[in-house]
């Protein structure tokens, strides 16, 4: 049986350095991603071709300085993870996180949907 945990963890490497192609290959040709925010989810990618766009676009517009994995941890073929990006925004340095669960399949990562975690940590601002 193939360790999702692993799987994840390789895409998440390949992710703290900003290398697309990497990613795409824990991935299944018809990823999807879901951003669940209050008002209902939003599709962010359907597809590898779209994921691979998305992701070149966030990196290229987003000044990513960290990502880290706080908890990961797999149930069969579905994956929880909480996550935490640190990015500069007008010049200070902002914590996002966001708890993802990942179904998968055929030994990747097939779908995401992933919930932003608003709590007084992470809206704080470093400087």
């Amino acid at each position: 049986m193939t360790d999702y945990k692993e799987v994840y963890l390789a895409s998440t490497r390949a992710y703290q350095d900003q290398d697309i192609d990497a990613m795409m290959k824990h991935v299944t040709d018809d990823f999807s991603w879901y951003n669940i925010m209050p008002d209902g989810a939003n599709q962010i990618a359907s597809g590898k071709e779209q994921a691979s766009t998305g992701m070149k676009t966030v990196f290229e517009n987003i000044d990513y300085i960290s990502g880290h994995v706080d908890f990961a941890k797999t149930f069969g073929d579905i994956l929880v993870a909480v996550e935490t990006d640190t990015i500069r925004i007008e010049g200070n340095k902002v914590r996002m996180r966001r708890m993802s669960i990942y179904e998968c399949k055929e030994d990747k990562l097939h779908r995401c949907w992933s919930f932003p975690i608003k709590d007084d940590a992470a809206a704080d601002s470093e400087g």
